[in-house]
């Protein structure tokens, strides 16, 4: 099963054709937009959209993991991970969604 990931590109792309806003632009603003998010996770451990969802930082303990190889058991260290949950307009609009 092939994956089809949106990039970077592709939302430039998308930017232009939808509203005329050249790559140079688009790309300024994606940045933007994506530092946004990133500075509000850092600052508050949380970033709410309206609309569209939140996203979180949540710290995962340290833990006792094994290599499935050779079934030697390792620590994973402790880290952060950055979760979402969509809106329940996101969560309505992907469920009507015709397959």
């Amino acid at each position: 099963m092939k994956r089809d990931n949106i990039t970077r590109k592709d939302l430039r792309k998308q930017i232009f054709f939808d509203l005329g806003i050249p790559d140079s632009l688009s790309d300024k603003i994606l940045n933007s937009f994506f530092d946004i998010i990133i500075e509000g996770l850092l600052r508050d451990d949380e970033v709410k959209i309206s609309g569209f969802g939140t996203f979180k930082i949540l710290n995962k303990k340290e833990r006792i993991g094994r290599n499935p190889k050779t079934n030697e058991p390792y620590t994973i260290k402790k880290r952060k991970v950055i979760s979402f949950y969509p809106s329940l307009n996101v969560k309505k609009t992907i469920n009507e969604k015709k397959e």
